[in-house]
């Protein structure tokens, strides 16, 4: 059994659902950036994404958004969810000016290193991370809460989670990861992720 050693509240929030549309990349940095929100249950993962889609050149709808821009939209700063909804399909062309009336809520994000002790040491500093992550067919499908290491990743398939808890079983460490494909992943959209799989099949992490 995982014992917990960290649990942040970004864990408590009513869990978020992507959809079809490419935007986990959007969801975790909202998760890293609630530290700069005290008191917001949760910030705009649509008012980041079109941000990192117009600094995009040649963006396209359904292209996702590069790291590089969502991490610079994420600085910028995004307004509760509450002010700008996520909405079910992806933005036409041109994308709208987006509004300037909310109070917008940021902290400057940079590149963390996929070393497990550092990403230990940012949530027990009260710090979550965010995890760009190559997935295996366990990820799809926790068991009881759980992520099983494996090997073999899906080709082509990365995903961007948030870790934002700790905990360790047996002598190593697991991380609460949050995800955004709703309640039915996990438990209600969390799950513990193992440092072996962090080790193997993370390629970058982030955080302010």
């Amino acid at each position: 059994m995982i014992k917990e050693e960290i649990i942040l509240r970004q864990a408590s929030q009513p869990t978020r659902d992507q959809g079809m549309r490419p935007t986990c990349i959007a969801f975790a940095l909202t998760e890293v950036e609630l530290v700069a929100a005290p008191g917001i249950q949760a910030l705009s993962p649509e008012y980041l994404y079109q941000s990192a889609a117009q600094q995009t050149p040649g963006w396209l709808p359904h292209a996702g958004v590069p790291l590089g821009a969502a991490l610079a939209a994420a600085t910028a700063g995004q307004p509760a969810e509450a002010d700008y909804p996520y909405q079910a399909i992806e933005p036409t062309l041109p994308i709208s000016p987006l509004p300037s009336s909310f109070a917008l809520y940021g902290l400057p994000v940079r590149y963390y290193s996929t070393d497990v002790a550092q990403i230990v040491q940012a949530l027990r500093n009260g710090v979550p991370i965010g995890l760009g992550l190559q997935l295996t067919d366990s990820f799809h499908h926790p068991v009881s809460g759980v992520i099983a290491f494996e090997t073999d990743i899906r080709p082509d398939e990365l995903h961007a989670v948030t870790a934002v808890g700790l905990g360790w079983d047996h002598g190593e460490f697991y991380f609460m990861v949050r995800n955004s494909w709703g309640v039915g992943w996990g438990i209600q959209g969390n799950a513990w992720l193992p440092a072996t799989y962090v080790h193997a099949h993370a390629l970058c992490t982030f955080g302010v």
